[in-house]
């Protein structure tokens, strides 16, 4: 039984032997995840959402968060096999509904103070089109009633950071010529350099990289655009911004004044766009992925802030673009530069964590409410008139390359912000 126990958590990756990952490495990457991403201070509550393969990772977090002085460290697991076994085995009736006990669950969570860490690792979805339909239905059913769970997360009432760890499905994805081992090994290293976490100080170079962010987001501040263009071989797209909106780089605050970094690791600034305008047309750059299926290649063509055409069709996007009104409009735009960090390793991750890291992007659906001054005083009626978007989802798209220029657009002129995709300010 032993061993029938521990083939299964080599199958999945879990053993991380000394050959695989440096464990020193390891717990410095927990503790960029507790000092920097959720700042555990004493007293603090923390719960971690993770995957049966990352408890190596998770049992380091717990560590060092008690040790930074937590409360309690809650876990709540999710297991890759058991959801695949709810898509295909679920009965038709229950695909588009979710149980309200979770949803309060995790609104007690949220409402008691609770600090979250969650450590993703995408999921890749079998060919089959059912399957796919399947996904995007207990998907949606998932948005919509988690809304106000994800409300409460994005408008920052508690410290929230997200993170990655690798699977042997995910290595071998984005390693397919590699053996299980190595390709875990290799998506373990890049994972490692990209949160600089093999560094001797880690978190004095992320106190380096959150001044650097800090200090491109006041420049572009400073500036007041009214919109901004992008502009490659493959894209032509205007975005206005909402008045009085405000760039965003690395850290940001809670509700109450603490400090938290949401994503790790991070090379965008990103501001609000105004909903209503947004026109033109993008083409991605890198793969996303949604409800498991790949996306490569994707033309979207926007009026008015509308998607109102893609080439190619794809049934899965369309699915998602009916999720809510907002869901085809844009909440978020982020400028990166193609020399970041990430960028220059040169690696498409298939991981959106990752990969918005590596290019300039667009979200479709929900905003995030800090990028607009003085947001949290507004009321719905005036958010809508300003023209912040509001959806149950929020999907991040990569449209920005080396060949990319962006301008931001004022009254009487126009400023070149990014040229081929490296930063011009």
């Amino acid at each position: 039984m032993v061993e029938l126990f521990r083939k299964e958590l080599l199958q999945r990756g879990l053993l991380l032997t000394k050959g695989v990952v440096n464990f020193m490495y390891l717990n410095n990457y927990a503790k960029v995840i507790v000092s920097v991403g959720v700042t555990v201070e004493k007293g603090d509550l923390i719960k971690i959402n993770f995957s049966f393969e990352h408890l190596p990772l998770v049992r380091e977090i717990s560590k060092e968060a008690y040790k930074n002085g937590a409360q309690f460290v809650s876990l709540c697991l999710r297991d890759s096999e058991v959801e695949k076994s709810r898509v295909r085995y679920l009965e038709d009736e229950f695909l588009e509904v979710y149980p309200e006990s979770v949803i309060k669950n995790e609104l007690i969570y949220a409402k008691s103070g609770y600090s979250t860490i969650t450590i993703i690792s995408p999921s890749f979805s079998e060919e089959d089109s059912n399957w796919v339909e399947r996904v995007s239905k207990i998907n949606r059913a998932k948005s919509i009633a988690m809304r106000p769970c994800r409300t409460f997360g994005m408008e920052n009432h508690n410290k929230w950071v997200v993170v990655n760890a690798p699977t042997k499905e995910w290595a071998l994805q984005v390693f397919p010529s590699h053996q299980d081992d190595k390709a875990i090994e290799l998506l373990w290293k890049y994972i490692l350099d990209a949160t600089k976490s093999n560094d001797s100080n880690p978190i004095l170079v992320w106190e380096k990289q959150d001044c650097m962010l800090k200090n491109k987001a006041k420049r572009l501040n400073d500036y007041r655009f009214s919109a901004l263009r992008f502009v490659s071989e493959k894209t032509d797209l205007t975005v206005a911004l909402v008045k009085n909106h405000v760039w965003l780089g690395g850290s940001e605050t809670t509700k109450d004044g603490k400090v938290f970094m949401s994503n790790i690791p991070v090379e965008e600034v990103w501001t609000m766009p105004n909903k209503y305008h947004v026109n033109g047309y993008v083409t991605t750059t890198k793969p996303f992925i949604l409800a498991g299926k790949i996306i490569r290649n994707l033309k979207l063509f926007f009026k008015n802030g509308k998607v109102i055409r893609m080439e190619p069709k794809q049934q899965v996007l369309l699915d998602f673009l009916q999720t809510d009104e907002g869901a085809s409009m844009v909440g978020e735009v982020a400028l990166v530069s193609a020399n970041s960090s990430i960028a220059k390793m040169g690696i498409t991750f298939q991981s959106t964590l990752l990969d918005e890291n590596a290019a300039c992007h667009i979200a479709l659906g929900q905003a995030y409410i800090d990028n607009l001054l003085d947001g949290y005083l507004k009321n719905e009626e005036e958010l809508t008139e300003l023209g912040m978007n509001k959806s149950a989802v929020h999907e991040d798209i990569m449209i920005g390359d080396s060949s990319m220029s962006v301008y931001g657009i004022l009254e009487k002129d126009e400023i070149l912000i990014m040229e081929n995709g490296e930063w011009s300010i």
